[in-house]
Parts: structure tokens; C-alpha cells; sequence
């Protein structure tokens, strides 16, 4: 059967999506052809006209050539026109989304333009959480609720056959207008697993750019769910949903991991990785130490994430062995009491403060996850958040406001919805929206676009930065002045990262 993969993504957000990479592997092992409709190089006009007014924007050390210069010959297309497109040369026998919640609309609306003369099925966290939502839309013939690899494989068996599928487990569909969901299977053996299928994928997905140099490489995951409860995140739903499934949080074995890891390695020369695992650290010491013993001699680098109260010197000294040189770690809220009492994350301002030295005195380079928006959250709060950072010394902050993603613990207890009155699903970008902290949601979206100034700029800034959270002529022009002097400041730390 031929399966056409829809990657819905933002323009030139690159890194392979690790999910159907392992689908396209597991479905070319059975037999299946594999191709995929990916949004992240389709250059619509909007996207060029973003191009052109963010050139030489980067806040890094300049490269040999940048992600924008491989693009800058790429033609301007529609989406709509590129599917169709697609559609022609493929010829699909049926079409697999993979879809997370924030993009669902825009592929919907794609496939409403132009209706596939195929079966669609969607698979991901948000057909597996909403499922009648998900169903709701007469385009959408299927969903997946739960892991893809064994389903998808049934599934296209089924439809090529003509055998019933109503015994397929994890299907969701409709019959005579009532949504049915079948029976959840177990879940895979992730030794199982193939080796990611990175041929599907346009190879600039491979471009990683890190401290002057450019590499190859993308996401690589060694573990699937969770096993902490954050409120904000969706993991505790999922293990909830998927209980019969068997145990929720599992990791692949250190030596399934190397030769996954070799072999993309010498077919793509991938030598960059981030592992995308929710974080690091819940590996063992045992499997750290045999990773290390079994990566080292690959003399790859990576990224990865990495939870303060579970990092230890024994394992950033395994991390550094098996070739880390980042890290991001969560700090989120810079108050303690919100980030135990609204996020769930119990860990304290020193045990943070202790990963992050640890992390920086092994040689590698940490960056920060940060929240607003929090539930109850004043400016107070969010000024916490910055002067952790700041004396911490991080020099690279990533920053959102709150999403009540459905199925989460927040979007339950403040009974927040995330969509709008007509049914379409309210945009990530306005998630300030949602009005859950005690601040206005200009006020929160004025310190969203300046969080990075207060964190790297000195306090005496501090007056002209407040200026620039406001939506005036006069603001934006400050705020361009001093993202010019941020941007300076951060290019000069990684050049002091870089040396070291």
C-alpha cells in the first residue's frame, strides 16, 4: 500500500519528527511504499516576506552558511498548490497525520481544500487525548489512539485486503455516525524498534548549527512517556488513557540505542544529536555508564534536557563521557511555591542552582526552559524567574506562556477550553488569552517578547526595557535597540563558550 505521511509543522522549524521516522521504517519493513508531505519547506508568501525582514537576525556565531541559505532559491508555492502536487507524483492509498494539537486546524483546513481521493487517518497526542474531536471532521476516517508502529502496520494490511476493520486495536472511526474505539494494544518492545527512517525526509532537516560550526544530525529518542505528573503537560493524561497498555514510561536498552546510533552515523553522517527523551537524568547510572562505554568511541555531541532534581556529578560525568555538550534545564517558575504547588515540580531553587553548576563545570553549555503565564503568577513572580537565570549566568533562555493543553491538569481544574466558539482551535501564539496568571495578557505578552533583554541586559536597562513591552512605535524601536545590544552580548558569550 502506498502511505503518505503529513508532517503539519511551522516554516524551517527543522529537526526530523522522531515518530514518523519510526512508522516509515516499520512500514517499509512490511512491505509498504513511504513518502511524505512536509509543511517545514514549503515557502508560501508570507514566509518569504519573514525571510527577508529577519535576515542576519541570529543570535549565534556566524557559520559558513545558514538554514536561510539553503533555502533562498526554494520557489514560492501555497501549501495548497504543493499538496496537490504531491498528490499527483504519490498517488496515495491512504494518508497518515501525525498531528499535536496547536497545528491541527491547519491541516484540517488543507485537507477540507483538497480532499484526498484516500482514506485519512490521524495519529498522535491529539486524536489519542480528544478522539470525538478528532472524529468530529468528516475528512478524517480514522484516528490512532495510542502507538502507531503495530496499528499502522494492521491497518494497511486491513485496507489492502478488504478485511474488516473493526477488530483493529487502537482504531477509532465511525459507523453510522457513532464514533466507536476499539480495544488499546500493548505497548511495543522498543528494542523492537528499526532504525528511524531519515531517507523519507528532506535532508536539510540534518542542518545543526552549534557555536561557529555546522553539523549533521536531528532528534533521536531513547524512551517513551514520563514519569513525573506536571500539570501543564499531558503525560499524566496519557499514562491514564493508555494504563492497559502496559508500563508507561520505558527505555530502549544502551545497545539497541548504539547500533541505532552508528548506523545513522555512517548512512548520514550525523555526528550532532538531541536526544529528545523528557529528560536524561531518569536513565539509570547503569545504562548511563554502559551509553558512555558504547557512544564514546562514535565521538558524536548532543543536547538534551535534563531534570535539576535527578542530575548528580556521577551522571553529568557520564553525560560528558558519552560526547554532551548541552543542556537545557527546566527552571520554568523561578518561585518555588508556584512551581510546587500550580506546576507540580517539586524541586527547590538549590537543587536547580546545584544541576546547573554541575552542568557548567563539566564544559557544557545550559540553556533554560522558562513559564509565564502560570496560573496566579504576578510580575513578582515572573521577575523571580528572571534573577534565577541571571545568577545561574544562563545566556540562553527559552521562553513561553502557558498553553492548558486538553487532558492536562490545568486546562481541567480552571476549566479552560482550547477552542474557540466556531470549533477551531485557539492558537498557541495567543495563549495569553487564556488569562490564567494575575497579570492582563498584554501585560504577559509584553514580558514574553522581553524576558531574553532583562535576563542578559544589566539592571540599569531595566527602565528602557519595561518601555519595550508595550505595543507603541516608540517601544518597538527601543525594543530593536536593545535586542541589538542582546544579541551582541549573547554572540560574545558563546565566543567565551566557544574558546573555552
Amino acid at each position: 500500500m502506498k502511505v503518505l505521511f503529513i508532517h503539519p509543522n511551522e516554516y524551517l522549524s527543522i529537526g526530523i519528527p522522531t515518530g514518523i521516522a519510526q512508522l516509515s521504517a516499520v512500514l517499509k519493513n512490511a512491505g509498504h511504499s513511504v513518502d511524505i508531505f512536509d509543511f517545514t519547506f514549503v515557502k508560501t508568501e508570507d514566509d518569504a516576506e519573514y525571510l527577508q525582514k529577519n535576515a542576519n537576525q541570529g543570535v549565534y556565531l556566524p557559520t559558513e552558511y545558514t538554514l536561510e541559505d539553503l533555502v533562498a532559491k526554494d520557489p514560492v508555492i501555497s501549501l495548497e498548490k504543493a499538496f496537490s502536487e504531491k498528490i499527483a507524483e504519490f498517488e496515495p492509498e491512504l494518508i497518515a497525520v501525525s498531528v499535536m494539537t496547536g497545528l491541527f486546524d491547519k491541516v484540517i483546513n488543507l485537507l477540507n481544500k483538497i480532499p484526498p481521493a484516500c482514506k485519512v487517518v490521524f495519529g498522535g497526542v491529539h486524536p489519542t487525548i480528544c478522539p470525538e474531536h478528532t472524529l468530529s471532521y468528516d475528512i478524517v476516517d480514522y484516528i490512532c489512539v495510542g502507538e502507531g508502529e503495530e496499528f499502522l502496520i494492521e491497518l494497511c494490511d486491513c485496507l489492502e485486503s478488504g478485511k474488516d476493520i473493526s477488530k483493529v486495536k487502537n482504531l477509532g472511526y465511525k459507523k453510522d455516525q457513532i464514533i466507536h474505539i476499539n480495544e488499546s494494544r500493548a505497548f511495543i518492545d522498543m528494542d523492537d524498534l528499526p532504525v528511524p527512517d531519515w531517507s523519507l525526509f528532506d535532508q536539510r532537516h540534518l542542518f545543526r548549527p552549534f557555536l561557529g560550526h555546522v553539523y549533521k544530525g536531528s532528534f533521536f529518542v531513547m524512551s517513551r512517556g514520563c514519569p513525573c505528573r506536571c500539570t501543564y503537560c499531558v503525560n499524566a493524561s496519557l499514562r491514564n488513557k493508555l494504563k492497559e497498555c502496559g508500563r508507561y514510561f520505558r527505555c530502549q536498552s544502551p545497545k539497541t540505542t548504539i547500533k541505532h546510533i552508528a548506523h545513522l552515523k555512517e548512512h548520514y553522517g550525523a555526528t550532532w544529536f538531541k536526544f529528545a527523551d523528557d529528560s536524561i537524568t531518569f536513565f539509570t547510572d547503569e545504562q548511563l555508564e554502559e551509553l558512555a562505554t558504547g557512544l564514546q568511541p562514535l565521538n558524536i555531541q548532543f543536547g538534551c534536557s535534563i531534570r535539576p532534581e535527578t542530575t548528580t556529578a556521577k551522571k553529568v560525568n557520564q553525560l560528558k563521557t558519552m560526547g554532551c555538550v548541552a543542556a537545557t534545564v527546566g527552571i520554568e517558575s523561578g518561585s518555588e511555591m508556584l512551581r510546587k504547588n500550580v506546576l507540580n515540580r517539586k524541586m527547590t531553587n538549590g537543587q536547580i542552582e546545584n544541576a546547573i553548576e554541575l552542568l557548567r563545570n563539566a564544559g557544557i553549555r545550559v540553556s533554560t526552559f522558562n513559564m509565564l503565564g502560570i496560573p496566579t503568577e504576578t510580575r513578582e513572580d515572573i521577575f523571580k524567574t528572571i534573577a534565577l537565570n541571571k545568577k545561574c549566568g544562563i545566556d540562553a533562555v527559552n521562553v513561553y506562556i502557558v498553553y492548558p493543553y486538553p487532558g492536562t491538569e490545568l486546562s481541567n481544574k480552571y476549566q479552560v477550553s482550547c477552542l474557540e466558539d466556531d470549533g477551531t482551535v485557539i492558537s498557541v501564539s495567543k495563549a495569553a488569552q487564556f488569562a490564567m496568571s494575575a497579570m492582563v495578557p498584554a501585560e504577559v505578552e509584553g514580558l514574553l517578547k522581553t524576558f531574553e533583554l532583562y535576563t542578559l541586559l544589566p539592571e540599569e536597562l531595566w527602565p528602557l526595557i519595561k518601555v519595550a513591552e508595550s505595543d507603541t512605535h516608540a517601544s518597538r524601536i527601543i525594543l530593536c535597540v536593545l535586542k541589538d545590544n542582546a544579541i551582541k552580548i549573547s554572540k560574545l558569550r558563546s565566543i567565551d563558550h566557544f574558546c573555552e
